[in-house]
């Protein structure tokens, strides 16, 4: 399943997006806005937006603009009226480039090429993601050594984020949107504007409290809440009985 948002200065542009994202096998809407500064704001509050269609021409801010913002993140589908913007929008790193009136077979030949570019940055088969990854400590020409096995979860403090482990924790000059995008989403999930979690040593759930072990407890947000959810029902398992 691709998550996917709207971002239009125009509503019924944004209903027709919504209605064709509804309607296809595999993708998921979890927002839209007609402000482009809201948008952004809502994404960074989302654990992963996979797809973002994007109209270029908005009076706030272009979407070229808000390209450079999203697209570390997110496949970014350029909507536009106007031609003469193509050039421009592969150069922000499009994913792919489509011309209004959108009609439901363009729409869908767009998303089976982004589908194919997403599923092409996943490892392939015999491969396995790096196990760790360095950072440095605020020491000049010092570096530590990271296994994603051992990080409990992740804090942001403004410009710098935490990590902690079973036995320490670290600190390094980095946003938590800058660790977010660099970690595996398999393994580790935003449950709060502060907080990022690793999946497997989530102990239990308790309404809106992740507990992590008998001391360590993080709440999660309410912009995070729905994901996070999906999440845990993709992996939870139920009886096949009806009544169960």
């Amino acid at each position: 399943m691709y998550t996917c948002y709207v971002i239009d200065d125009e509503s019924h542009a944004i209903d027709t997006l919504s209605g064709y994202i509804n309607k296809s096998p595999g993708l998921n809407l979890i927002g839209s806005n007609v402000n482009p500064l809201v948008a952004i704001e809502q994404i960074d509050n989302i654990a992963q937006v996979d797809i973002v269609f994007l109209d270029v021409d908005m009076p706030e801010l272009s979407g070229l603009d808000v390209a450079d913002i999203l697209s570390p993140r997110s496949a970014i589908i350029f909507t536009t009226a106007y031609p003469n913007y193509a050039l421009q929008a592969f150069e922000k790193n499009g994913s792919d480039f489509i011309l209004k009136p959108i009609s439901f077979e363009r729409f869908t030949k767009s998303v089976i090429k982004v589908q194919n570019l997403l599923k092409s940055k996943k490892p392939i088969d015999g491969q396995t993601e790096s196990e760790h990854f360095f950072i440095n400590p605020g020491v000049k020409g010092k570096m530590i050594q990271l296994s994603y096995a051992d990080i409990l979860y992740i804090e942001g403090l403004k410009n710098y984020v935490v990590i902690y482990t079973s036995d320490s924790k670290y600190i390094t000059y980095l946003s938590l949107r800058e660790i977010e995008v660099a970690i595996p989403a398999s393994r580790f999930i935003r449950i709060h504007k502060s907080y990022i979690v690793n999946v497997d040593k989530i102990k239990s759930i308790d309404g809106n409290i992740i507990l992590l072990s008998h001391t360590i407890e993080l709440p999660i947000g309410i912009s995070f809440k729905d994901s996070f959810l999906n999440m845990i029902n993709a992996k939870t398992l139920r009886s096949g009985r009806s009544g169960l």
